[in-house]
């Protein structure tokens, strides 16, 4: 094996983890072979909706590409001999356009394309991929000889596996962003710590509340805290939940640690292991999770003043505008008194819309009301 053979199977296995898939391998296999083009097609569309692909070409290519797939979903592709969609993983295709039906011959001669030695690559999850390898009149138009078949065969179990994992990450790519999400609609801050206690992530609601709070900062890579009684108790919670991770002791509690009130609002931050991977260690590996909640501000969402939580409660629970009003305000803490009076309604109306509310909700008091509300704490977002 060559070395830029060696250098092009190592350029597969890279190829996940580059920011346009394959990039690098398709740039290295267009120089080796001498080719026009090579494309990676990633998504093979059985509508007309273009597949997605990178591509390694020349970089004053004048040919427009999306225009090319169009013309050849629309006028040849269902004479091409090797289409992709009838492709198996490890099959191999070499067309040479000259050969091809007169008008499909023309087209490519137009483009200055003569052959093209096409690929199939699969997972086992079903995720197909395929590589076009074009040689025409700009570069070399020789064919594609055995031993440069052989080689791209050889290419494809290599290509298969790296497929596989790609395939992987992009799952739990795909799980992350959910779940990050999820914890976004809740407004909780998260940042990960490694085991030295540096910061080594932050998701999007704890970089605005440290940017919010005078009293929270990132300071030398480390959660800092302005109250010193708080920034004690915060760094012996991540040091006993990251001691008892590494000692193996699977701690699950966590710690809790209060920032005092800052301008009428409360911040509370919960210490917890991250859990633990046997073979995943290093200085980018999660130790303790931080999670952070502006308390105050979480309520905000039960307030009637915003509307789509009135939407939503009346439609979850079937009721009026009026109902929802009253019931999002008994469940902030507003006696029946203050929320006709909010509502500027006689107290009398105002009880006979609790009545009406109690009933539709399956509820007996207030306080039920308030433990069904916070229940759908989540869906009030």
């Amino acid at each position: 094996m060559t070395d830029a053979v060696a250098n092009i199977i190592a350029l597969i296995y890279e190829g996940p983890t580059e920011a346009n898939p394959w990039q690098g391998f398709a740039a290295a296999l267009r120089n080796f072979l001498a080719a026009r083009n090579v494309v990676v097609t990633l998504h093979h569309a059985e509508d007309d909706q273009g597949d997605e692909y990178v591509m390694a070409g020349p970089d004053d290519d004048p040919i427009d590409w999306a225009a090319v797939e169009a013309r050849y979903r629309a006028e040849f592709m269902d004479d091409d001999p090797y289409r992709p969609d009838r492709m198996a993983s490890g099959d191999l295709g070499l067309i040479v356009y000259p050969r091809m039906a007169p008008a499909m011959g023309a087209f490519m001669a137009e483009l200055g394309i003569t052959h093209c030695l096409r690929s199939c690559f699969a997972e086992p999850g079903g995720i197909r991929c395929w590589v076009d390898i074009v040689r025409g009149t700009e570069t070399t138009d020789r064919p594609f000889s055995q031993a440069e078949q052989d080689l791209i065969r050889s290419f494809l179990p290599h290509l298969s596996r790296a497929l596989t994992l790609y395939a992987k990450l992009k799952r739990q790519e795909a799980e992350k962003n959910i779940y990050e999400s999820m914890v976004d609609h809740f407004a909780l801050g998260c940042v990960l710590l490694n085991e030295n206690g540096e910061v080594i992530h932050l998701n999007r609601n704890a970089t605005a509340l440290i940017g919010q709070w005078p009293g929270i900062s990132i300071f030398r890579n480390r959660l800092t805290l302005s109250d010193h009684h708080s920034h004690h108790t915060l760094e012996a919670a991540v040091a006993a939940v990251t001691a008892a991770r590494l000692g193996g002791a699977g701690r699950k509690e966590g710690q809790l640690v209060r920032l005092g009130d800052c301008h009428g609002r409360l911040l509370g931050l919960l210490v917890y292991p991250a859990p633990a991977q046997r073979y995943y260690r290093g200085s980018q590996v999660p130790s303790a999770i931080v999670y952070l909640s502006d308390l105050t501000a979480n309520l905000e969402a039960l307030r009637p003043a915003r509307s789509h939580s009135l939407g939503r409660i009346g439609q979850l629970f079937d009721l009026t505008r009026q109902e929802s009003t009253l019931a999002l305000l008994l469940a902030y803490g507003h006696t029946l008194t203050e929320a006709a009076q909010e509502m500027a309604i006689a107290e009398a109306t105002a009880r006979n819309y609790s009545k009406k509310i109690y009933t539709k909700m399956g509820v007996a008091s207030q306080t039920d009301l308030v433990r069904l509300m916070l229940r759908s704490f989540s869906i009030l977002l």
